[in-house]
């Protein structure tokens, strides 16, 4: 599954985690407009986003001829 990160910023300052929802916010609807589903999941400082579209997550079909 591919991921994205996202900072808040390097700038010690009060509102951080504000700004990092907002970056995370932008990005998951720019991520939403070309998959299916977006995870984002926040920790210290940045958030994950993970991604995927819906034939990302089905099997590959089988090459040949069925027996």
């Amino acid at each position: 599954m591919p991921v994205v990160t996202v900072r808040a910023g390097n700038k010690q300052r009060p509102g951080k985690f504000d700004v990092l929802v907002r970056k995370a916010t932008e990005k998951a609807s720019d991520l939403l407009e070309e998959s299916d589903r977006v995870l984002v999941v926040y920790e210290k400082g940045c958030a994950s986003l993970y991604y995927e579209r819906e034939e990302d997550a089905l099997p590959a079909p089988a090459l040949g001829r069925p027996s």
